[in-house]
């Protein structure tokens, strides 16, 4: 028989790279602030080019995992 947590652990990906999952979110240094919501980046690359035009990547979210 296989017990399943009961709350297991959210994953986090890259608000950039949707199928690059951060492993430990609490360590990343690449985090914005966004319409108080908290977006993890899996390079300073990626969180700059959300910098640019962070509406771009809102209308994707709704296709992230």
């Amino acid at each position: 028989m296989v017990v399943k947590a009961s709350n297991p652990r959210k994953k986090t990906f890259c608000a950039c790279c949707p199928k690059w999952e951060i492993k430990r979110p609490e360590q990343c240094s690449n985090t914005k602030t966004y319409k108080a919501k908290k977006y993890y980046f899996c390079t300073k690359k990626c969180k700059d080019r959300f910098e640019k035009s962070p509406e771009k990547f809102m209308a994707m979210e709704s296709a992230w995992p």
